[in-house]
């Protein structure tokens, strides 16, 4: 079934969105249990097994008995893309309403949040494999920079739309864009919002933020990062892949092979980190009114959360 069969108005969904670090999957848990709801998850690093640790996959624990959905769906040799996506969301969405249950979408990948909620269209467009080929060459002797001005140069249309950070996606932008001018491929959202969404999105201060990232990643290290990407690189998994493109990986890999001092590492996955709060806040603007806003640094803010989300229910019952 494609995307449009589907999509449903009269189902309601909570998406919980925001930048990275700002603690989306603990209060998607939250709510799902308090509304007896099942979780999708809208984050690319996510669905990929074997790397937990690096892209902050909930626990079995942390999940607390709440339902994933779009989690460990993939091998890191494996392709996705943005089709793939919205075809596997929307099914599980309208397997949660059929079973009575509130679907909360969670995730910081804002091209996947839009697709979703808007309703896109994506022209399946065949890749180009002498240009990707050469795209591919380019990223791993000179870095993602290059190919960010690369696509701009094409002068195509809806390249604010692009995830730039990411290595895979934006080779394939560049793809759409020489193929068809456009660097979505003539992608197009629904005239109506294709579910009755409420969209809660959770903020702070660009500084709070970095704090929050850096304990991370010392957590992370600690939990055994280092361990996880050994694991991944014996198991023939090379930086080349898409999946390794999660912020981290590719770092941890080349400090593991000996190319990188941890201090080099360390600061280059910060880097990275704080590049994609500040894409997510392009895609998750402060001004956008389908978005309620929270202010993690205020304590009360789960509450505030739980209200917004009964009031809309009722309201909408």
């Amino acid at each position: 079934m494609t995307g449009s069969e589907l999509r449903d108005r009269d189902i309601q969904v909570v998406a919980i969105v925001g930048a990275t670090a700002t603690g989306k999957t603990t209060l998607g848990v939250e709510l799902a249990l308090a509304w007896d709801g099942e979780v999708v998850n809208a984050d690319s690093r996510q669905f990929y097994r074997g790397m937990d640790i690096g892209t902050a996959k909930p626990t079995s624990a942390e999940r607390r008995g709440v339902r994933h959905h779009l989690v460990d769906t993939l091998d890191p040799h494996e392709n996705y893309s943005l089709n793939d996506f919205l075809r596997a969301a929307n099914e599980a969405i309208a397997d949660i309403h059929k079973r009575g249950k509130l679907p909360v979408i969670v995730g910081g990948s804002g091209q996947y949040i839009w697709g979703l909620l808007e309703g896109w269209e994506v022209p399946e467009i065949p890749p180009n494999q002498q240009l990707r080929k050469e795209l591919e060459a380019q990223l791993a002797k000179e870095g993602i920079e290059p190919l960010q001005r690369r696509l701009r140069a094409t002068g195509a249309e809806n390249i604010d739309r692009v995830e730039v950070l990411n290595p895979r996606r934006l080779i394939r932008a560049i793809e759409r864009a020489v193929a068809t001018g456009d660097a979505m491929g003539g992608a197009s959202k629904s005239e109506t919002p294709p579910y009755d969404a409420l969209i809660i999105g959770l903020k702070a201060p660009r500084e709070v933020l970095h704090d929050r990232v850096a304990a991370r990643l010392d957590e992370m290290i600690d939990a055994g990062w280092v361990e996880e990407v050994k694991s991944l690189l014996g198991d023939r998994v090379t930086n080349e892949l898409p999946s390794m493109s999660a912020i981290g990986y590719r770092q941890l890999a080349e400090h593991i092979e000996g190319r990188k001092a941890w201090e080099e590492t360390r600061e280059e996955i910060l880097i990275g980190s704080h590049r994609l709060i500040g894409a997510q806040h392009n895609w998750f603007k402060p001004r956008d009114p389908r978005i309620r806003w929270l202010d993690i640094t205020d304590e009360c803010y789960p509450k505030s959360a739980y209200e917004t989300v009964r009031a809309w229910l009722k309201a909408d019952g």
